[in-house]
């Protein structure tokens, strides 16, 4: 055997090392982004406004691995319609490598003077997602409150909870309900997201929502009920009265998850309304979802 044979599988061996070692820098330039992992997605599985908003926005969760991938997504209508109702194209969503931000879909609503049913819908749907994707809450509910009408009602959107890692220490406490903050108006399509965690004393918010704002302070009454999730195991229960500050047209109310949550894959609880003392209740029960 000749020097030059001698050598060449050793210098075959030494160029698949490298490369392995170039694999492996790259994967911690992203973590989470090793080759076999599978990232996950979820949709907003329910979001209401008032017919004065103008826009609409489902906000597309990511969790697990950052691997890089792609997601579209199709809009049908419901008993909202287009063009008269709101306005909603089909698209696509995508993540580099080590992209961990959440994604927007947003419809513009129509303001149209006329008086129609309280709640009319639509729906958005993840589909043909890429090979390192994993869809796990396909479907969104768009529900446009009408505000042309003299009935002042409020409602609750369904909620999910798609486990991701941590980026900030729990909260210490619970935080009290209060009105959300107006939202940004092009939040961009790299926003951070973590609609949950796994540690102790992780806060998700359950949204409750009004047609018209409120001319002055009322009350509602939220109480959490059992589903395939356990009060005391799962989450905390929540059974209160809460106050609606003048001029309010959504409330965000707090409830603690547990750890023991997460390893119920797909499993809710419920949320309920009643007693609302500024008008009716519409649709007044929610499903809380969590997935992993």
């Amino acid at each position: 055997m000749t020097m030059k044979s001698r050598m060449l599988p050793a210098l075959g061996a030494a160029v698949t090392a490298l490369a392995a070692v170039i694999a492996a820098a790259a994967v911690g330039d992203h973590p989470g982004a090793a080759a076999d992992c599978r990232r996950s997605v979820a949709i907003d599985p329910q979001v209401t406004v008032s017919e004065a908003a103008g826009t609409l926005t489902f906000t597309v969760y990511t969790a697990s691995c950052a691997a890089a991938g792609s997601v579209a997504y199709t809009v049908t209508d419901g008993a909202a319609r287009r063009p008269g109702d709101y306005q909603l194209a089909g698209g696509v969503l995508q993540w580099s490598a080590g992209d961990t931000g959440s994604r927007q879909v947003r419809a513009t609503v129509a303001g149209d003077g006329l008086t129609e049913a309280l709640l009319e819908d639509f729906t958005v749907t993840l589909g043909n997602a890429s090979q390192n994707v994993r869809i796990v809450s396909p479907v969104g509910r768009g529900r446009i409150f009408d505000d042309d009408t003299q009935v002042r009602a409020a409602t609750i959107d369904h909620r999910l909870c798609l486990l991701e890692p941590r980026t900030s220490p729990p909260p210490t406490t619970l935080p009290s309900p209060s009105p959300t903050a107006k939202p940004d108006p092009d939040p961009g399509s790299g926003t951070p997201a973590t609609p949950c965690t796994i540690e102790s004393g992780n806060i998700i918010s359950s949204p409750f929502g009004l047609n018209t704002p409120l001319t002055a302070d009322a009350t509602v009454h939220f109480r959490t009920s059992d589903g395939d999730l356990i009060a005391g195991l799962d989450y905390v229960p929540v059974d209160r009265t809460i106050t609606i500050p003048a001029g309010a047209t959504t409330v965000l109310v707090p409830i603690q998850l547990l750890p023991h949550a997460f390893t119920q894959d797909g499993k809710h609880f419920t949320v309920a309304i009643s007693s609302f003392s500024g008008g009716q209740v519409v649709s007044g029960t929610a499903r809380v979802t969590v997935w992993r």
